[in-house]
C-alpha cells in the first residue's frame, strides 16, 4: 500500500513538473490578445516622454481612456495632458508600474481607478492571463494567491499559443488600439451616434457589479496604493486619486454591501493617506451615456464627467494635492 501510494505521489509530481516546464517555456512570448495593449502602452509613454514637465497624466484603465477629455483639461489648468488609461484587466500592479515612466517633477497624477482594482485580491480575468503569461514581470507583482490563481487557471490551448507567438501579417482593427486614439491618448471615434447594435447589446446584457461583496471578501489594497504614491511624491509628482465613471444600477443603492463600499470608498482611501475627490455616486450614469461597456463613456458624456472632474479639482488642485500630503501623516 504505501509502494502504491509512493508511486502515486511519485507519478503526479512528475505530471506537474512537466506541467511547469511546459507553462514556464512560453513566459514572455507576446500574444495577439495583448498587442493592442503593448502598442497602446508604447504609444501613450511615448506621448507623456513628449510632453515637458509639469503636466497631467491620468493613470487607470479602459475608463479612462473612454471617460477623459485631455484637451479640455489642458484648458483648464494650463498645463500638457496625457491619458495613459488603456486596460484595467491587466492588473492594478502592471498599471502602476507602467505609469511611473512617464511621470515627472510637478506633473499632477489623476487616478480615476476602476472600482476593481482597490481590491488586492480581485478575481482573475481572461485579460490577465493573456498579460502575465506574456509578461512575466507581473506574476512578481501580483500577491501570491492571485499569481497562483493566473497558473492555475492558463489553459494548454493558451500555453500552445504562447509557442505559437503572434501570427505573421497579424493587424490590429475594431474598436480598441492606436488607430482609435488622438494624440493625447484619449479615444476617438465614441460618439452616441456611432455606437452600435452591438455596443448597445453588450452593454444591457452585463449584469450588476458586486464590488461591495468582493472587497468583504478580499481587502483593500492599501500598501500597494500608498508606496506609488510615496513613488511619485518623491519624484515631486502629486497623486490625487477619484471615482471612475459607472453605469448606475438600483442594487448599488439597496444592497447593503454595494451601497457601503461606494459610501465608504472616499474614507477608507483617505485612512489610507491617499488624496481623494469626488463622489462614487455623483460619478454614475445612465445607460445612454455608455458606449459598450458600464465604464466606458460616449464622448457627449465623456466631457461632462471631466467638468465634473475639474470642478472637484478646484482652480489649484496641485497645491490642493501638496498640502494634503504635507499634512497627511505617512
Amino acid at each position: 500500500m504505501a509502494s502504491f501510494l509512493k508511486g502515486i505521489l511519485g507519478g503526479g509530481a512528475l505530471v506537474l513538473a512537466l506541467w511547469v516546464v511546459l507553462w514556464a517555456g512560453q513566459l514572455g512570448k507576446a500574444h495577439p490578445n495583448n498587442q493592442w495593449i503593448n502598442e497602446a502602452i508604447a504609444y501613450k509613454t511615448q506621448l507623456a516622454h513628449a510632453l515637458s514637465s509639469p503636466k497631467i497624466v491620468v493613470v487607470a484603465g479602459s475608463g479612462a481612456m473612454f471617460g477623459i477629455d485631455s484637451g479640455t483639461l489642458e484648458t483648464a489648468y494650463g498645463r500638457p495632458a496625457v491619458n495613459l488609461g488603456v486596460n484595467a484587466g491587466i492588473s492594478l500592479p502592471a498599471i502602476l508600474h507602467n505609469a511611473i515612466p512617464a511621470i515627472g517633477p510637478g506633473d499632477l497624477v489623476l487616478l480615476p481607478l476602476e472600482y476593481p482594482l482597490y481590491n488586492r485580491e480581485e478575481s482573475v480575468s481572461s485579460s490577465l492571463i493573456h498579460w502575465a503569461n506574456s509578461h512575466p514581470e507581473t506574476f512578481i507583482q501580483l500577491p501570491l494567491k492571485r499569481a497562483l490563481d493566473v497558473f492555475i487557471h492558463t489553459s494548454f490551448t493558451r500555453i500552445l499559443e504562447g509557442y505559437r507567438g503572434v501570427p505573421a501579417g497579424f493587424s490590429i482593427s475594431g474598436d480598441y488600439g492606436v488607430h482609435n486614439l488622438d494624440s493625447r491618448g484619449d479615444q476617438q471615434h465614441t460618439a452616441r451616434a456611432l455606437r452600435e447594435e452591438r455596443h448597445w447589446n453588450f452593454l444591457n446584457s452585463l449584469p450588476d457589479e458586486t464590488y461591495g461583496t468582493a472587497l468583504q471578501e478580499g481587502r483593500f489594497d492599501g500598501g500597494r496604493l500608498r508606496r506609488f504614491r510615496d513613488e511619485l511624491l518623491a519624484k515631486g509628482a502629486c497623486p490625487v486619486f477619484m471615482p471612475p465613471p459607472l453605469l448606475r444600477q438600483a442594487s448599488y443603492r439597496d444592497s447593503l454591501p454595494e451601497a457601503l463600499f461606494y459610501e465608504r470608498l472616499p474614507f477608507w482611501a483617505s485612512e489610507e493617506g491617499l488624496y481623494w475627490v469626488g463622489s462614487p455616486r455623483h460619478a454614475m450614469r445612465e445607460a445612454n451615456d455608455f458606449f459598450d461597456t458600464n465604464f466606458h463613456l460616449v464622448n457627449e458624456a465623456r466631457s461632462a464627467y471631466t467638468q465634473q472632474i475639474i470642478g472637484w479639482l478646484g482652480r489649484q488642485p496641485m497645491t490642493s494635492c501638496q498640502q494634503f500630503y504635507q499634512q497627511s501623516p505617512r
